[in-house]
């Protein structure tokens, strides 16, 4: 049995169950008694150990999300559970939330939509530029990351790419690993941060990394709110080493309405919708077919991820 922490219409139940060719059970956070049938679990990406056990014999669990940083990993290792999620999914309309907000820096949007809002015409306001000959640096090189590069390339962008293990990829003109972000953000008009939210990179831009940025640049971040220290991000927004920051993430969210960057005449502020899209749920339900196939024909199963490296 199936159990799924998603509200289904009737005719999606019955679809799904039909698909799956097993019973799907709709369970939320405030489940009680235990659940002996229940083998798979399709969840959010935010569960405790408490509400796991609620399912004893589960050996699969499939998150509508690619993160997972706030799975419990121990509990999960522990009870041999695999973890897999939906990455993958998210790699275009990602990708073009990142473009949109390079692209609305770049060409004043912004500024525009803030004079149509007062009824005022800026022309000649804002200096504008284009993409087109720039160099973009991606720190992770993912799905997302893949498809970000491959459609700066078209806009005429030069790209490089931070990963863990610096491997070449298509449309990246060099890889860099981390250890070398430094070297790699120091020669980039843009950075995009796409990493997961790991040990590793949690606050990895701080005042030191922001410092071996271009002055000027322009930061954009779609990843994890808690990959960077948000007290160095402001200061450098402020003091002019950062002319631009696309933010659709935050250390805490919702952002509080005190939050200065509200009103920072550079920033361009998302509220974490980057990796939304209306039909994500079919789009989920897709990748996951394919992880239960695996599944049930004990082959390796795809999305799987690493417990030990957290992603």
């Amino acid at each position: 049995m199936i159990a799924l922490m998603h509200t289904l219409t009737p005719e999606q139940k019955a679809e799904y169950e039909t698909k799956f060719s097993q019973e799907i059970l709709i369970v939320d956070q405030e489940l009680e008694g235990v659940f002996l049938e229940v083998d798979c679990l399709i969840s959010t990406p935010n569960i405790s150990v408490e509400f796991l056990r609620h399912f004893p014999n589960l050996k699969l669990i499939f998150t509508l999300s690619s993160g997972v940083n706030k799975m419990p990993f121990d509990y999960l290792k522990e009870h041999d559970i695999i973890l897999t999620n939906s990455r993958g999914m998210h790699a275009e309309f990602m990708s073009e939330h990142a473009l949109a907000m390079i692209l609305s820096y770049t060409r004043g949007i912004r500024h525009a939509y803030t004079s149509q809002i007062a009824h005022h015409w800026s022309q000649g306001e804002v200096s504008l530029g284009t993409v087109s000959g720039s160099q973009l640096c991606i720190v992770g090189a993912g799905a997302i990351g893949q498809a970000l590069a491959s459609k700066s390339v078209a806009l005429g962008m030069n790209v490089i790419g931070v990963s863990r293990t610096g491997q070449p990829q298509k449309n990246f003109e060099h890889m860099y690993v981390t250890s070398e972000l430094s070297q790699a953000i120091s020669q980039a008009d843009i950075v995009v941060l796409l990493t997961p939210l790991t040990s590793e990179t949690f606050h990895l831009f701080d005042h030191q990394t922001f410092s071996a940025m271009k002055q000027g640049s322009c930061f954009i971040n779609i990843s994890r709110g808690e990959t960077v220290d948000e007290t160095a991000l402001l200061e450098n927004l402020t003091n002019g080493k950062l002319s631009f920051a696309g933010l659709d993430v935050f250390e805490k969210e919702p952002l509080t309405a005190q939050s200065p960057f509200w009103d920072l005449p550079n920033v361009l502020i998302t509220p974490h919708s980057a990796g939304d899209i209306d039909d994500y749920l079919p789009r989920a339900m897709a990748i996951f077919s394919g992880v239960l196939s695996d599944f049930l024909q004990d082959k390796v199963i795809r999305n799987r991820v690493d417990l030990e490296l957290g992603y």
